[in-house]
């Protein structure tokens, strides 16, 4: 359980830190990006603010170099110079020109341009052209720098994390260690003076007692044997559900058993088995009977009809499912059963714990196992346990 909390703070870490630092990098990127775009602006509008234009026809448009190109329009409309790409088709740049935007960028095969147009003080218009494919590669280069600086930062920031992690939920793994000993510590000296109570309780009851003592006698060995349930079930969460050697069992088998065993003590109703041969799973046999038995105890407290009782193969898993037709669970109580010492309604089966789905979830858990919970109330309840697949 803590390894899942240590699990789950390292991708709190490291997901925040993540997110702060691919802020920062997006920043970085539009910020160059902004900056290496404005310096290009500023060159064209440089360019054509040196008036340079009106000497064109002397012969001295050496000084506007490449990878700049232009074209200059009179007052009507009609080109009076240019120096455009070959491959620029005219429609495009009319509709450039035609357009209400100062700047551009066009894109001609594998090359980058940034269009600026102005007007002349002649009510002409100056349309200027700048290769910036340099600057396009250089910003997809800052791309792939950027990736590759977030693929090594994510793995360092989940390293970290995880040191972090470990260090956070240290005090709860200490503390949760002291109560796991005091709780199976407390549960092993219980044991022995129950043991001997219940053995003094029966001895008793081949005595001569009243009608009255016989009672009261019968309501103690009944106590007894409920405290030496709940020490046993104790002992067991003390151990996290810790399971004994772990092997490859035949599932379908030991459900089938287990529910056959069951079955007698069940009056009234019909347990329905429905189970596929021959499907095996990686456990603790022990442990696999006690979790059945908790399901199917709590569909015969909380249910008067009949029981199913299902295992299947599928494509990911083997599932377990037990489902009653009995009062059903509240939606507010559902994300609590699984809880410690959780009751709900149990006017229905009287006496009980409040420890049966902790066990089994815990139990569950050691096997690698998910518990799904569906419920409808009034309309029944259904378990399903996915086990991995060996």
């Amino acid at each position: 359980m803590l390894e899942t909390i240590r699990k789950r703070l390292t991708l709190l870490f490291s997901g925040t830190f993540l997110l702060l630092l691919i802020l920062i990098l997006l920043g970085v990127y539009f910020t160059t990006a902004r900056l290496l775009d404005q310096t290009e602006l500023n060159q064209l509008k440089s360019v054509s603010d040196r008036e340079l234009f009106e000497r064109i026809e002397h012969g001295e448009d050496r000084l506007i170099r490449d990878p700049i190109f232009f074209q200059i329009l009179d007052s009507d409309g009609a080109e009076r110079y240019a120096r455009l790409p070959d491959d620029l088709s005219k429609k495009t740049i009319d509709r450039f020109v035609s357009s209400d935007t100062e700047t551009q960028k066009l894109e001609l095969e594998d090359r980058h341009f940034l269009l600026y147009q102005r007007n002349t003080d002649e009510n002409g218009l100056i349309v200027l052209m700048k290769d910036i494919s340099a600057t396009e590669d250089t910003l997809q280069r800052l791309i792939a720098m950027l990736f590759g600086i977030t693929v090594l930062s994510t793995l360092v920031l989940m390293g970290i994390s995880y040191v972090l992690a470990g260090r956070s939920v240290l005090p709860v793994q200490q503390a949760f260690d002291r109560q796991r000993r005091f709780t199976s510590d407390a549960s092993h000296e219980l044991r022995t003076p129950l043991t001997i109570l219940y053995s003094g309780i029966e001895l008793l009851e081949t005595e001569p007692l009243s009608t009255e003592g016989k009672t009261i006698l019968s309501d103690l060995k009944a106590e007894t044997a409920s405290m030496q349930y709940l020490v046993s079930d104790l002992l067991l969460l003390a151990r996290e559900g810790h399971p004994g050697p772990m092997s490859s069992l035949d599932l379908s088998t030991l459900v089938t058993q287990t529910t056959d065993r069951f079955r007698h003590t069940v009056v009234g109703r019909t347990l329905h088995l429905d189970v596929a041969p021959g499907l095996l799973v990686k456990g603790d046999s022990n442990q696999l009977i006690r979790l059945l038995t908790i399901f199917l105890e709590n569909a015969v407290a909380y249910s008067d009809a009949d029981i199913e009782v299902t295992l299947q193969q599928t494509p990911s898993d083997v599932r377990l499912m037990i489902a009653d037709q009995g009062i059903g669970i509240p939606p507010e109580n559902q994300d609590k059963v699984f809880e410690r010492f959780f009751r709900g309604d149990h006017a229905r089966h009287g006496s009980g714990t409040g420890l049966g789905l902790a066990i089994a979830r815990s139990i569950a858990e050691a096997h690698g196992a998910t518990i799904l919970l569906e419920s409808t109330l009034h309309q029944g309840t259904r378990f399903t346990i996915l086990f991995p697949t060996p």
